[in-house]
């Protein structure tokens, strides 16, 4: 008798460890979740034999951009230019998938939420012709940074939605021809700048001056980036002290803002509240510059 009331209080603790598991699961992912966290768009790559860009809005135009396997771009990191065909092996033998999130980033002037790339590290050679809506299996069966409620957003986003529901930008333009094909990022940023920010940031007015210790160009590219999310960038500056992680500062009203606490979570940096003269944020890139690194 004893130990059928020891087996049933066993099964009672473990059904309620279970129980308490997957509350935490729960929590842990609406908490993490990019679309719960109701921005005016989300970004996301689809990396494959077919590299998409989409930029996803909740109310106006959805954009699509797809990019040539043979073009050469820049990844961030200090490793030079390499062809999209090549970045997802670049990433898998660097054991560094943000790589992905990186160069894309880099190349469409926006910060990049979510991000999905194949298991297999293979180098693609050509242009592919696979279909251009991500699939079932390209969002729940390939590696990614999203979680299992933004892996059903995005579900519900592609199933729901025409091919004439997104506008695709057109990149020829902006691919130079031949075996060295490059991306023009300028030309690129200068024509769709504003085309994928987020409109609440813009709305707050608050604005950034960047601090960099060496390279003017990754301190740039940086700034490029946040002014493609909808945020002013206003200055960028050079300083000699060296500083470990990156540092955002800002006054205790702002701290608490979205625009602060956007750059806080993709950039991972340290806060501090803080006196600002040109600007309502500091960014000091410290580590960043070296993983944003630019030749």
């Amino acid at each position: 008798m004893s130990k059928v009331k020891s087996s049933s209080k066993n099964s009672k603790v473990i059904f309620l460890i279970a129980l308490l598991i997957g509350i935490y699961f729960v929590y842990r992912n609406v908490v993490s979740s990019v679309f719960l966290k109701r921005r005016d768009k989300i970004n996301v790559v689809f990396y494959g034999e077919r590299a998409r860009f989409y930029s996803l809005d909740q109310k106006n135009i959805n954009y699509v951009l797809t990019f040539s396997n043979l073009v050469r771009v820049i990844v961030p990191g200090g490793y030079d230019k390499y062809k999209v065909g090549s970045i997802g092996k670049l990433a898998s033998l660097e054991k560094k998938p943000d790589i992905v999130k990186r160069t894309f980033s880099a190349m469409t002037s926006t910060f990049v939420d979510l991000y999905f790339y194949q298991k297999k590290t293979t180098i693609y050679y050509n242009n592919s012709s696979v279909e251009q809506t991500p699939t079932f299996m390209e969002i729940f069966l390939t590696n990614s940074n999203a979680n299992l409620i933004d892996k059903f957003f995005l579900l519900y986003i592609f199933s729901t939605n025409n091919k004439e529901n997104f506008q695709t930008i057109d990149l020829s333009p902006f691919e130079s021809v031949g075996d060295n094909s490059l991306f023009d990022y300028n030309s690129f940023y200068k024509k769709f700048q504003g085309s994928f920010f987020q409109r609440t940031y813009r709305k707050s007015n608050t604005n950034v001056q960047i601090v960099y210790t060496k390279s003017y160009k990754t301190a740039q590219l940086i700034g490029q980036m946040i002014e493609g999310e909808g945020i002013r960038v206003v200055d960028l500056s050079n300083q000699e002290k060296i500083l470990k992680g990156c540092l955002l500062i800002t006054n205790k009203d702002i701290i608490t803002s979205k625009t602060f606490q956007r750059l806080e979570g993709f950039f991972n940096c340290k806060t501090q509240i803080g006196e600002t003269t040109v600007s309502d944020i500091i960014l000091e890139l410290g580590d960043l510059e070296k993983e944003w690194a630019v030749n």
